[in-house]
């Protein structure tokens, strides 16, 4: 058995109480059965008005890995967390009674078999700060250094899809590492590569040519002069109402609402705030991204790494992995634009970029539902936010949203 992993990985330890956040506040706590069966069991270990069984509810459709969920308080927090925000269920009983979610956060892995793919949680503080804070974090050790291939396919399990998957992966995330590449026309590169993988699938001799043509023709396109800041404001503005609506409770939500105050609300004019998110933008963000130059491009490599299935699965609805990565950064960094708004160019704080992607991961299971075949749609609210921008296609919306 062998575990990919990238270097920050291993170098995880929860800090407990000293987080400036809980994962236990804000989602859904999914329960699996085995777990869930413990908590039939132990009904009464805890007082009656706080047994564990009060707080299970069982999920419509049920499987082994999410039989039923913990319902929040009404302030989001999850009702089995002591008053130092510590889990009463694992300091009574123990961790072998914690749910499998709880067990494993922030650690997550998709399973070849023989090779697992393991990443963490960017919902996790301190895994976005080993995650986008070092330069190589996202280092991952070969066995063959000389071939610079990641292997995450074991033989006895490749098709004709998954061999030209494996192979655009690798383009994708090598590129990715490559400084010499806009993380914009990285996007473009790696949503035409994808394109072309079922064309490949039937070619696969021709991937380094048909790769090497797309790489060349994104090095043409510049992105300098879009003016998107009218868009970006309005979909801000969907943005915040759409979390109003659908998750109150959320830390997101209280960050949104400043968001769209210091970006929106704070101007006499919808065209004063537009001027000023031109301005911010082009004169204070991009000098702060250019500075801090790893945060989006680690963020990009542990979601494509942690979601490498979209080059292998050819399930129904898999793309819209890639699209949730974008749209992730896209809200962050509107975020983290409007918290320069209210800061000096000397005084910007080098975390708000990790500090906006923490918090716009931890609740993106807002902006998406599940298939039957476990892969994400996009909320309703959400494509009809896109379609503003681009009616016909989801990645121009995006991409035009995150120039």
């Amino acid at each position: 058995m062998k575990d990919l992993k990238p270097n920050y990985f291993d170098k995880f330890i929860c800090i407990g109480h000293k987080c400036p956040d809980t994962c236990c506040q804000g989602w859904s706590i999914d329960v699996d059965q085995k777990s869930h069966k413990k908590y039939e069991i132990l009904n009464n270990s805890f007082r009656k008005n706080n047994n564990i069984s009060k707080f299970l509810k069982k999920k419509p459709y049920p499987n082994t890995h999410n039989y039923s969920q913990i319902e929040m308080k009404k302030n989001g927090l999850c009702p089995f967390l002591d008053i130092n925000k510590l889990c009463k269920i694992q300091s009574k009983l123990g961790e072998d009674y914690l749910p499998n979610t709880c067990k494993v956060f922030p650690r997550r892995m998709v399973d070849f078999n023989e090779i697992k793919v393991k990443t963490l949680s960017l919902a996790c503080p301190e895994a976005a700060r080993l995650c986008l804070t070092k330069k190589n974090s996202m280092e991952i050790k070969l066995e063959d250094k000389k071939k610079n291939f990641i292997k995450i396919v074991p033989d006895h399990l490749h098709n004709s899809f998954t061999v030209v998957g494996e192979k655009l992966f690798n383009k994708i995330f090598f590129l990715f590492k490559d400084e010499k590449f806009k993380v914009e026309n990285l996007l473009i590169i790696c949503e035409n590569i994808l394109n072309e993988q079922k064309n490949l699938e039937k070619s696969p001799r021709k991937i380094d040519e048909v790769t090497n043509f797309i790489i060349d023709k994104s090095k043409k396109l510049d992105f300098l002069n879009l003016d998107n800041s009218i868009i970006k404001l309005n979909f801000l503005k969907d943005i915040t109402s759409f979390i109003q609506k659908n998750n109150p409770k959320s830390s997101l939500n209280k960050i949104l609402n400043e968001t769209q105050k210091k970006l929106i609300s704070n101007f006499s004019n919808y065209d004063e705030a537009i001027e000023n998110f031109e301005n911010i933008e082009k004169n204070e963000y991009i000098s702060f991204e250019k500075k801090n130059y790893s945060i989006l491009r680690n963020f990009f490599l542990n979601e494509i790494l942690g979601n490498v299935q979209i080059f292998t699965n050819q399930t129904l609805n898999c793309r819209n992995r890639f699209y949730l990565i974008i749209l992730c950064a896209t809200i962050s960094k509107i975020i983290a634009i409007g918290d320069i708004t209210k800061r000096s160019r000397k005084n910007i704080d080098k975390n708000i970029l990790t500090n906006a992607i923490q918090k716009v991961i931890k609740n993106f299971g807002a902006f998406i539902k599940v298939d039957n075949n476990q892969e994400y749609i996009f909320h309703p609210e959400i494509n009809k936010a896109l379609e503003k921008v681009e009616k016909n296609n989801i990645f121009n919306s995006l991409f035009l949203l995150f120039c």
